[in-house]
């Protein structure tokens, strides 16, 4: 039982980063859309966009990896934009 204990626990960090990083992404949208500061920057560019989403994505890719053992969903950063 410990290690599916370990397992869940796990993937709850994951969920949380994932949770994190999404509101992360919400939040560089609006910042690129209406050219606000966003962390150190007085302006995102659309490849600061693209990093941060990208973050999001890879953290996606290993809950599912660790989750369901492989990535079942995969994501863009154009579809991620677009949401």
């Amino acid at each position: 039982m410990e290690v599916d204990d370990n397992k869940e626990r796990n993937l709850d960090k994951l969920q949380e980063r994932l949770d994190q990083l999404m509101s992360r992404v919400n939040a560089a949208k609006i910042a690129y859309l209406n050219k606000t500061p966003f962390d150190d920057k007085t302006e995102l560019s659309y490849e600061d966009l693209k990093h941060i989403t990208q973050q999001f994505i890879q953290a996606s890719y290993e809950f599912q990896k660790q989750k369901y053992g492989s990535v079942k969903v995969k994501i863009s950063v154009a579809k991620l934009l677009r949401r």
